[in-house]
């Protein structure tokens, strides 16, 4: 089996293409509208006229080092506490209210312009990548206002930033608050604090632009390019008919700005979201109650990269756009270059895909010629390391033609056979000795995924709740008193000596290892036909174990000389939902 992984990072150019330097820099413009700022000219400005890297300005300037996934309220407090302290003349920070269990919700306030930009973050609980992202911004801005180009912000802006809405879905990482509602869907009801203390904020302040910060589902892609997507940008619009008012246009030239800030660093990886009025939306009734709102979605974790480059793509963005607004430059961007991004769209990428083999599963009869894809389910807390014992999940995606998905892993399947994983029983109360990881795992290295516990009916009881309190190791095991419909596979009364398996124990060997006696060679020596019946029963399960949305947990076979024959096959690998087992 050929295994290949696709590096996005290398593919795309990502790190090929060196870093190019924002410059800040006043230039001459057209009068603007009345929601951008004056220009100055150049002669006015020339003290201005150096060139700042935001991309590396990001690590010099950190604030925050935990991961965005990681960073819990308690720590966000500890953090802003810290940060008013280094700079006390330059942030204000203040509780603007509470959340439904209580938790602090704090605003910042940088800069003395009369021109006021709302920033709120994590209005969902499980989308942080912006969170830190404010901080770090307001410890940018702080540390270096001396800077002629910052203290132009400074000075001709008011920074509002709300760094974590939802403390309380932030703390469980769920989307919803703490009354099980989505803030965000919450501009008309009002009833959630959170959703109160938001359109308060913005109805004591009248800020001229707002920055709704979010996260994606990390497999949004550009287009059907099949490229993931880094961010999605939207234009906020404020009624149904998408109307192109004077704000909407600025938040357009905003969303430009930002694809061109980006550009260098995520290549082709930037969309445009979905534009479609959203009636009970924050973002939709600020823009409506005039405030023009930019939507920034963090989504793809590229390979080789991390959350922190998240929080630092939304660092670049929302400075490169307050420079532009403070500079009155903001004029000059080209509202089609957001306009003309490809749509952000959910669908071609998949993480792992297996082309050009056979599937064999009950009901199917002989086997046939199939592609079959799957994601892996694993949260961002986890895969950014602070979740470690949270459970890796799968789901397949596609089976059959898949050509149209992109994946991350490619396995070339051709000429071997994926088969659902197989199931066994065991018998009696004294079975419990398997229900230990180390013997479990023997079990899934043979390709056993399932297994049948036949007990008593007066032991019932005991048995589930035994099942209830031990690691299973990923397979699905059950307690059960009727054996009519149990597999034909009969384990071992007792788990083998774990010396016996070595590293480089053949399929068969494993399988006999794991079996009652005598129970391999009858198996070895059937028929197709015959197979199904003793692998699936007489009377195959109506729903086939491999199919779109079931855990992806199967074997695959050198598909052997005469067919579908276990004794002329060799196992390939075996792979756990979603998870492949080592040693294989």
């Amino acid at each position: 089996m050929k295994i290949k992984t696709l590096s996005l990072g290398s593919s795309l150019g990502l790190l090929l293409i060196p870093a190019l330097a924002l410059s800040f820099t006043s230039t001459l413009g057209a009068q603007a509208s009345n929601l951008t700022l004056e220009t100055e000219t150049e002669t006015e400005t020339g003290a201005e006229a150096e060139t700042i890297d935001l991309w590396s300005a990001w690590t010099e300037n950190r604030f925050v080092q935990t991961p965005a996934p990681c960073l819990k309220h308690e720590e966000l407090v500890t953090s802003l506490d810290a940060l008013h302290r280094r700079h006390p003349d330059a942030i204000a920070l203040q509780e603007i209210g509470r959340s439904v269990q209580g938790r602090a919700i704090q605003m910042m306030t940088l800069g003395q312009g009369a021109h006021r930009v709302l920033l709120w973050s994590q209005m969902h609980g499980d989308e942080p990548s912006a969170t830190p992202a404010l901080l770090d911004i307001a410890h940018y801005l702080a540390a270096n206002s001396e800077r002629p180009e910052v203290a132009r912000i400074l000075s001709e802006l008011t920074l509002l930033m709300i760094p974590m809405l939802n403390p309380d879905g932030a703390e469980v990482y769920q989307r919803r608050n703490a009354q099980v509602i989505d803030v965000n869907r919450d501009a008309l009801n009002l009833a959630t604090p959170e959703g109160r203390i938001l359109e308060r904020i913005r109805k004591q302040y009248e800020p001229m632009l707002g920055f709704n910060l979010h996260d994606q589902n990390r497999r949004h892609t550009v287009g059907e390019t099949g490229v993931l997507a880094s961010n999605a940008l939207l234009a906020v619009t404020g009624d149904a008919d998408n109307t192109l008012t004077p704000g909407r246009l600025l938040a357009k030239k905003a969303c430009s700005a930002i694809v061109e800030a980006l550009a260098p660093y995520r290549p082709g990886g930037m969309a445009r979201y979905d534009e479609t009025w959203s009636p009970r939306s924050f973002g939709d009734n600020i823009t409506a109650w005039g405030t023009p709102v930019v939507l920034i979605e963090s989504g793809a974790v590229l390979p080789g990269t991390s959350f922190d480059e998240l929080t630092r793509l939304n660092f670049v963005a929302i400075l490169t756009v307050l420079h532009d607004l403070a500079h009155g430059t903001l004029e000059g961007h080209d509202p089609e270059i957001y306009q003309n991004l490809p749509e952000d769209v959910l669908g071609p990428f998949t993480d792992v895909a297996l082309r050009g083999g056979s599937i064999w599963q009950p009901g199917s009869g002989e086997p046939y010629r199939s592609d079959l894809t799957f994601d892996v389910q694993r949260s961002d807390r986890q895969a950014a390391g602070c979740a470690p014992d949270e459970e890796i999940g799968s789901a397949i995606t596609e089976i059959g033609d898949g050509r149209r998905r992109v994946a991350s892993t490619e396995i070339d399947a051709a000429d071997q056979l994926i088969v659902p994983l197989l199931r066994g029983r065991i018998d009696g109360w004294e079975g419990s000795n398997w229900f230990q990881p180390q013997y479990l795992r023997v079990l899934a290295s043979a390709g056993i995924g399932e297994i049948a516990w036949m007990v008593p009916e007066n032991r019932r009881a005991a048995a589930e709740l035994l099942l209830r309190e031990v690691d299973t190791a990923g397979l699905r095991v059950s307690a059960v008193t009727d054996g009519t419909n149990v597999p034909w596979l009969d384990l071992q009364d007792t788990p083998p000596a774990l010396a016996a398996l070595g590293a480089g124990a053949s399929w068969e060997d494993r399988l006999r290892l794991v079996l009652a006696p005598l129970a391999l060679d009858p198996l070895l020596a059937m028929s197709a036909a015959d197979l199904q019946v003793a692998l699936w029963g007489e009377v195959p399960p109506q729903t086939p174990p491999l199919r779109p949305g079931a855990v992806a947990s199967f074997l695959v076979l050198d598909a052997g000389s005469d067919g579908v024959s276990l004794g002329e096959s060799k196992l390939r690998s075996v792979w756990l939902n979603g998870q492949p087992i080592p040693g294989i």
